[in-house]
């Protein structure tokens, strides 16, 4: 939980943010002459560390201030630079560069604590939080490097990535590696299953922060064991099987940990489909998903298929069929409110929603009921249509829908 932040050590903070460069050279510095596995990098590599030493001294600092620890979401950054890393550099090694950057950012706040009691109680402050800040940092960085060998090494990722397509082909996986995999993501046996579905506006430079942001998703829908996530192409899926008496992929913390990953440079667009009684129907669950997920128009959150009305999901898309089908007054009708900023339509959805009581209608709306019938009156008027019937009115919102559904779409990704 967060705090406000005490007055000194704010001020702390802000004189160590000052010298952030300063700082991060020196750390890089003694990285490169303390351990043996950096001494001979190239410029390149030389240059990666130590934004990744900046990285993580302005983490830190950030943390601190906030009063706040640290989540796995706030370090993505760790991703892409571990990435690089496993190929050259041993874990261990790897985790001893983070020690000696909160050597130098203490020694750098310890040199700032001065014989007053302020000072001092920022310093103890600060030594007390490094700690905890490295801790998780280099637990979460271990785990990302192991999981970075493992796909280098063609037995992790590649694995995955076929078992995710046997599933969306509606296949059973043979005995073996791919077997394996699902159970391990507690993929088997009788339950009910959900996919996600997530993708950026648009792609990032580094495919490594959408595998940040498919373990952080999959952390968060929980389930039985922790489910499978692929990066699959610019598109990142995760198949969820539901805990005893659970339901697959409703895990609340989904919304939470989209808007960290946003925090931390990867806004997500997430959607969640309806949960299916067999792992032979994922790839129907996919589907569902990912045509929410695009015919919402891309916009960061997450929304699940569950949360929508049968009337809802049926008009997603645009539809020509159902287009033709309505006449072309109420389509007009549509377009012109809509250029107006739409208060009829809007008067018109929330006078259904309010069981076609036109005084529950305007109080929802904070409007005078006159206010309510004379736009109810407006609507019949210009469509032709009676709001009395229900045909008629299904017409009305179906086409006000589908507008909304042309006016999100957006290419298939």
């Amino acid at each position: 939980m967060g705090r406000n932040p005490d007055p000194a050590i704010a001020a702390l903070k802000d004189v160590l943010a000052a010298r952030l460069d300063e700082l991060s050279d020196e750390a890089t510095a003694r990285i490169v002459s303390e351990i043996p596995a950096y001494r001979d990098i190239d410029e390149t590599l030389r240059r990666d560390v130590r934004a990744h030493v900046f990285a993580h001294l302005r983490a830190s600092l950030e943390s601190v201030a906030s009063g706040r620890d640290v989540t796995r979401e706030d370090l993505l950054f760790v991703r892409p630079h571990a990435a690089r890393r496993a190929r050259r550099v041993s874990v261990t090694d790897f985790i001893r560069g983070f020690y000696v950057g909160e050597r130098v950012l203490w020694d750098a706040a310890l040199d700032l604590a001065s014989n007053d009691e302020q000072s001092q109680r920022a310093a103890l402050a600060f030594a007390s939080h490094l700690p905890r800040y490295f801790e998780m940092a280099t637990t979460h960085a271990a785990e990302v490097y192991l999981e970075t060998q493992e796909e280098l090494a063609a037995t992790g990722e590649a694995v995955r990535r076929d078992l995710l397509e046997d599933l969306l082909a509606g296949r059973t996986p043979e005995p073996g590696p791919r077997l394996d995999a699902a159970r391990v993501a507690g993929l088997e046996g009788s339950s009910s299953f959900a996919v996600i579905s997530a993708a950026a506006e648009s792609r990032p430079g580094d495919e490594e922060l959408l595998r940040g942001g498919a373990a952080a998703l999959a952390r968060a829908a929980g389930g039985r064991a922790l489910p499978l996530a692929v990066v699959r192409h610019e598109e990142i899926v995760v198949v969820v099987a539901a805990a005893p008496g659970g339901t697959p992929g409703s895990a609340p913390h989904l919304g939470d940990v989209q808007r960290r990953l946003a925090d931390g440079g990867l806004p997500l667009s997430v959607a969640i489909s309806t949960a299916v009684p067999s792992l032979a129907l994922v790839g129907d669950a996919y589907r569902e998903a990912r045509m929410l997920r695009i015919a919402r128009g891309w916009r960061p959150g997450v929304v699940a298929l569950s949360d929508l009305s049968a009337f809802e999901y049926l008009t997603l898309r645009p539809d020509p069929t159902a287009t033709r089908l309505i006449a072309p007054a109420i389509h007009e009708f549509v377009a012109q409110d809509a250029a107006e900023g739409g208060p009829l339509v809007t008067t018109l959805r929330e006078y259904v929603a309010c069981d076609l009581n036109a005084r529950r209608a305007a109080d929802s709306l904070h409007i005078h009921v006159n206010t309510a019938h004379y736009r109810l009156a407006r609507i019949a008027e210009r469509t032709g249509r009676d709001l009395r019937k229900v045909s008629d009115l299904l017409d009305i919102l179906i086409a006000a829908r589908l507008a909304d559904a042309e006016a999100n779409a957006q290419p298939t990704r």
